[in-house]
């Protein structure tokens, strides 16, 4: 069998002498003209002179003591062959294999010779380049990864390599690269590797897995290429990129935004994005419509409270060049820049920011300036790291700085259209308003002077029919009474008509005296009930009247209080029909007294409720109402009370329910009844009758001075009926030629006359002297009845004031007061 073999086999001795060996082995061995039994018995270092004893003698030995096998490879020149000598112990010696492995070193060589080139190859690539196992572990890197990384071999190889990657970059890559290990995938990653001067560059790392014939990975062979230059690149131009669009839409958003605190807000909220600070703001100073300074802040990035303390102490530092007109300021670190020193003592820098404060180095502040080269305000920037600001940062926000002007100027022109076309639009609604104020005061004013005119014609009309009845004689006295009679009702009602005018007139000029005093509301609730009662008899109309027990004094005007429930009550009765009911409560209301006057009358609309108390707005103003009256009564007492301190208010549940007026006053304080403690009671006049009180006037000399004759006559038939002499003039001028020639004892004076007036009458008469009578008591008699009138004529030297029409018995009560009068 080992004939037939292709390997060569020898028995040797442990005396190194061959015992046995096949063809092969006499092929291998034998020299040119040897025969078999020439190399048999001879030492195998004589037979086989190509392997050198000191080479293979100690494996020999090796292998006969430990009776191993061992393994040698040897080149044969003279057959040009390599062959590997095996080795097998046994107890005779030695066995000896030889195979050729020519083919097989031949192709390792070759296997080398590549090795080789790839090393070199890899070694001069400008990448880093690297061999790993099937399983990851790397085991070769090239020359380029160690003068990169200024590592050694037993640092990185196997899997020590994780120590030169970014740690927050090491997982990712880490679980992508076992993924290609499970899968056999190629591996594509970027990713940060730290090179010898401690700074990281992003490199592109690729990796393919070398296979066998059945497809199985054997190694794996990497690449990692320097693109930290384009990264940086792709990073530049992604960042240009959203600066521009970042830009581009605050550019947008300004030419959108109209409201200056929203504005404010966008540019800050971009710029500090934009320019990479920690936190920012813009100040923004303007001058409000009234031209007062204001500013405005719009934070970012911080708390207002954090900010509010950035302003107070730190910011007081960065900001001095700003305040010193500097323009834009960049400071890298502000705690050693020469020019942040403090804005109010100019000390050097030693900056350190309180407890709390926002951590502060890099500053960046750019103003805002308008077209006319107003500083509209500043941009600042804070970061909490040194050198963040650059010039670029800088020139960016610029242009925000220029945007924001632009837009705040665009803002301002929009203010004040909106401004105009508001103050346009007011004053066009003010026109609109005043035209239709105008159309309704003179619709008001039209109804009212038909109103009036029918008030007064009215009773007129009864006056002069009867006055004309009676001049043609009567048949019987009870016509002549009744005739009187409605003369006197109807001139009463056009005097009380008058007077509403006056009051309401007083009212609007702010010119009504009260007259206050302490006293219980019984006292002017019952005189004005006693007034209304022959009206409210005439129609069947029943008065009650409720007062509770407990109600207390209160401060007021009597007469005007009076005045105020008699207008309440004559409504009451005016509008509730026959057999009705008008019902006044007098109760406490807290700090307060409450009087109701309330009927079972004609109600009041809704729509009208609300205008009840407006002046000459009446419920029905049409030719058709049932109802007189100038529509003044409501809007005095609203007034009156209201000067009383106190309110008035209306209910009625509609038409045809009636209605409710309820007053309320203050109850009379202790210290205002304290300060008054000796006023006497208020006691009402005592209403006036239709007949006159006749005084003896013998011996009194009266001179009568009025341009209007029936007057003249009026005020002597009185004066007459009482014995006095009365002579008259119908014009100043006269008056004076009268009284030098017989001075009268009393001089009764209209005050409107042409020509010359009763005052200037009465100062002609005192000019003359009290030798010639010029201190005569002298009353004024007019129709102008205000309160101002009065005391005009009081001021002048009157010593008393009537208004007309002439009350006969106040005239004939006056006159004779004044024989005892003193003189002014």
């Amino acid at each position: 069998m080992l004939e037939s073999t292709d390997d060569a086999f020898c028995a040797v001795g442990r005396d190194w002498r061959i015992n046995y060996l096949n063809n092969r082995a006499l092929a291998l061995m034998a020299q040119p003209g040897s025969t078999r039994a020439d190399i048999a018995g001879s030492l195998l270092w004589d037979a086989l002179s190509e392997v050198r004893r000191n080479d293979v003698e100690p494996l020999l030995l090796r292998a006969l003591k430990q009776s191993a096998s061992a393994c040698h490879e040897f080149f044969h020149a003279r057959l040009q062959r390599w062959f590997a000598l095996r080795v097998f112990a046994s107890a005779s010696g030695l066995t000896c294999q030889f195979q050729d492995v020519t083919e097989r070193k031949s192709a390792e060589d070759t296997l080398r010779q590549s090795e080789e080139e790839l090393r070199a190859l890899a070694n001069s690539i400008p990448q880093l380049a690297w061999m790993a196992q099937a399983d990851g572990a790397i085991v070769w890197f090239n020359e380029r990864w160690y003068d990169y990384t200024g590592t050694r071999a037993e640092q990185v190889e196997g899997w020590g390599w994780q120590s030169t990657l970014d740690p927050d970059a090491l997982p990712a890559m880490l679980l992508r690269w076992k993924e290609s290990i499970r899968t056999g995938n190629p591996f594509d990653m970027e990713y940060p590797i730290l090179g010898a001067d401690g700074q990281y560059r992003w490199f592109l790392t690729r990796v393919n897995a070398v296979r066998d014939r059945a497809g199985n990975v054997v190694r794996w062979f990497g690449t990692s290429t320097d693109v930290d230059q384009v990264k940086r690149v792709q990073q530049a131009l992604r960042e240009e990129s959203n600066v521009l669009e970042l830009l581009n839409s605050t550019g947008s958003a300004l030419a959108r935004q109209r409201d200056l605190r929203s504005l404010l807000q966008t540019v800050s909220d971009a710029a500090t994005g934009i320019s990479g600070a920690r936190y920012g703001a813009f100040v923004y100073n303007g001058t409000d419509r009234a031209g007062e300074p204001f500013t405005l802040h719009a934070l970012s990035g911080a708390a207002g409270d954090e900010f509010a303390r950035l302003g107070q102490a730190g910011a007081g530092v960065a900001i001095a060049p700003i305040l010193r007109g500097e323009g834009v300021v960049r400071c890298d670190d502000i705690g050693i820049d020469e020019r942040c020193r403090d804005a109010v003592t100019g000390s050097a820098p030693s900056f350190a920011l309180p407890p709390g404060h926002p951590p502060l180095r890099s500053y960046l502040a750019v103003p805002v300036v308008a077209r006319s080269g107003e500083v509209l305000g500043r941009l600042m920037f804070g970061h909490p790291e040194a050198a963040i600001f650059t010039e670029r940062t800088e020139r960016i926000v610029g242009g925000i700085a220029a945007q924001a002007a632009v837009a705040i100027d665009n803002t301002r022109l929009y203010e004040a259209a909106q401004r105009a076309a508001e103050e346009r639009k007011d004053l066009l609604e003010s026109e609109r308003l005043a035209r239709a104020e105008a159309e309704r005061t003179s619709q008001m004013k039209d109804e009212f002077l038909a109103t009036l005119s029918h008030e007064l014609r009215t009773p007129l009309s009864a006056i002069l029919g009867w006055a004309q009845v009676l001049r043609r004689g009567t048949r019987d006295t009870a016509d002549l009474q009744r005739g009187l009679q409605t003369i006197e009702r109807n001139a009463r009602a056009q005097a009380q008509l008058i007077e509403d005018l006056l009051d309401m007139s007083r009212i609007t000029s702010g010119k009504v005296l009260l007259d206050i005093q302490t006293l219980a509301p019984t006292v002017f609730i019952d005189a004005a009930i006693e007034t209304v009662r022959p009206a409210a008899e005439a129609k069947n109309i029943r008065l009650e009247k409720a007062y509770a027990h407990d109600t207390g004094p209160i401060a007021g005007d009597p007469a005007r209080l009076q005045q105020v429930i008699w207008n309440l009550l004559s409504n009451a009765i005016k509008f509730t029909p026959r057999d009705g009911l008008v019902r006044i409560d007098l109760r406490p209301a807290g700090t307060s007294v409450e009087i109701a006057v309330c009927d079972s009358g004609a109600g009041i609309a809704p729509e009208f409720i609300t205008h009840v108390f407006e002046r000459f707005r009446q419920g029905d103003a049409s030719t058709t109402r049932q109802h007189g009256g100038l529509g003044l009564g409501l809007s005095i007492v609203k007034h009156l009370i209201e000067q009383h301190g106190g309110t008035v208010r209306v209910e009625s549940e509609g038409e045809q329910r009636g209605a409710c007026f309820t007053v309320e006053l203050p109850s009379a304080t202790p210290q205002l009844m304290a300060a008054r403690p000796d006023r006497a009671p208020y006691s009402p006049p005592s209403p006036l009758t239709p007949d006159i009180e006749l005084r003896d006037l013998s011996g009194m000399k009266v001179l009568v001075v009025d341009d209007e004759p029936d007057a003249r006559d009026l005020i002597k038939r009185i004066l007459s009926d009482c014995n006095a002499s009365v002579t008259t003039a119908a014009s100043a001028r006269a008056a004076l030629d009268a009284f030098r020639a017989d001075p009268p004892d009393v001089l009764v004076s209209d005050l409107g006359m042409p020509g010359m007036d009763g005052f200037e009458l009465l100062a002609h008469v005192r000019a003359f002297g009290s030798d010639a009578g010029g201190d005569v008591p002298a009353v004024a008699l007019t129709a102008f009845a205000r309160s101002e009138d009065r005391l005009r004529a009081l001021q002048a030297g009157f010593a008393a004031h009537i208004s007309k029409p002439v009350e006969p018995s106040q005239l004939i009560a006056t006159v004779a007061s004044m024989a005892s009068a003193p003189t002014s």
